[in-house]
């Protein structure tokens, strides 16, 4: 149990308040895009580094939780950084050290995990973030409506259409990534901060309010369908299996959940073809198409490279001797895992996995202990989606905020109703 104390009352203000900004975080991120340009790492990035040591300083090293997977972090974290120092020593030398801290991503899981596990949490803002992410969902799936019927690349940032412009999926309706809101803060934020959302909100609805947000649920999927990536239309159903625990039934509402799915993509074909879709030829040219191909040709990849390098890897996702062998055929490795084994070896993917597994049994945990799903579903999206695509980093702001509501219940677990009402 932690005990707070006066002296980290302001502290816990405003790591309160950063909690509140994250969950903004793709609307805050559009305005600082078109001013100050400051990015997504430096405001919410190097913020919770900074009050994760406040918080270190405040309360003294002999006074803090530190679980595992914070030391496991730590050691991946020096592990990334010794291949981006051997490579880029003129950038580090120029930057620094403590700019290389700030900025990293995963020092950055390591502080908001930190963070997270030291403080309590108010109900108060629990429900305040909630009520924030429905508004979310509903506004993300009208910008998504909107790229679909007006513009794909409204409310996007310029970089991402010249992306999709190389690869000819600018005009392409079938093709094209439709960000919806989330395209600001991380062009990945779709599966990996949206979906996590989906999943927090459908653990919440069914824990507190003992129902399945059915209403939610469709908007979601319909996001997840026109933004055209199938890792993400698969991950929503990850993101909404809280909704299995609903009454803890699980096996009768997995039964139910399969007559709902059916339901639920009967309707959205009727949806698609209503806002000009041609349903038919959505699933022979992208439901069905070849383009897992891909995924072929990068086991082809890394069997051919990765021999060279089998322990330390190369410390880079692309190599000039793989752009040559891609051959334009594709644009990386293009399965998380293979490509983290050739960057980084058998030595920094045992590390990788060892820090992401680690927080998987601390969300299951509290799972299992609290009944609250939403977080480690929330969480399972970011290890389904490097089977598909690449992306290492566990601080997004979707997946910061299951490691919040993990701590919230698993608090309240602990202490019940004395710590709800004294940090009301």
């Amino acid at each position: 149990m932690v005990i707070e104390n006066s002296n980290i009352y302001s502290i816990r203000f405003w790591v309160h308040w950063y909690f509140f900004a994250l969950v903004l975080a793709p609307f805050v991120c559009f305005v600082d895009y078109y001013t100050l340009d400051q990015g997504w790492d430096k405001i919410y990035g190097a913020t919770i580094i900074l009050l994760g040591v406040l918080l270190l300083l405040a309360r003294g090293s002999g006074n803090v939780v530190f679980r595992n997977y914070l030391i496991a972090g730590m050691i991946l974290a020096v592990y990334y950084t010794t291949w981006d120092i051997a490579l880029w020593q003129g950038t580090v030398e120029r930057k620094g050290i403590f700019y290389e801290f700030l900025l990293h991503r995963t020092v950055h899981a390591v502080a908001v995990l930190f963070v997270v596990d030291n403080l309590l949490f108010s109900r108060k803002l629990i429900e305040t973030l909630i009520r924030v992410m429905k508004g979310t969902i509903v506004v993300a799936a009208v910008f998504s409506l909107i790229q679909v019927v007006y513009d794909p690349f409204f409310f996007t940032p310029d970089i991402f259409e010249e992306i999709m412009s190389r690869y000819s999926w600018g005009t392409d309706v079938l093709h094209t990534r439709r960000l919806s809101v989330f395209g600001f803060s991380n062009l990945n934020d779709v599966g990996l901060s949206f979906l996590p959302m989906i999943a927090l909100i459908t653990g919440y609805e069914v824990k507190e309010k003992g129902r399945i947000p059915v209403l939610i649920l469709l908007l979601g999927f319909f996001v997840a369908v026109v933004n055209n990536s199938r890792y993400i239309q698969l991950g929503f159903f990850i993101a909404a299996a809280p909704a299995l625990y609903y009454q803890g039934r699980f096996l009768r509402n997995s039964l139910v959940a399969l007559i709902g799915l059916i339901v639920m993509v009967l309707l959205m074909g009727l949806v698609l073809q209503a806002i000009g879709y041609d349903v038919s030829l959505y699933i022979e040219e992208r439901l069905l198409d070849d383009s897992g191909g891909s995924r072929i040709l990068a086991f082809e990849i890394f069997a051919r490279f990765f021999p060279d390098n089998p322990y330390f890897g190369t410390g880079q996702h692309l190599t000039q001797e793989v752009i040559v062998a891609l051959a334009g055929r594709s644009s990386q490795i293009h399965v998380g895992y293979l490509s983290h084994l050739y960057s980084y070896g058998i030595i920094g993917t045992f590390l990788g996995f060892v820090f992401w597994i680690l927080i998987a049994v601390r969300l299951w945990k509290v799972a299992k202990k609290t009944g609250f799903w939403g977080s480690y579903y929330g969480y399972m999206v970011f290890l389904w989606a490097n089977v598909t695509m690449v992306f290492y980093w566990v601080f997004t702001f979707g997946l910061a905020l299951c490691y919040l509501f993990a701590s919230y219940y698993d608090s309240k677990s602990i202490d019940g109703a004395k710590t709800e009402d004294t940090i009301k």
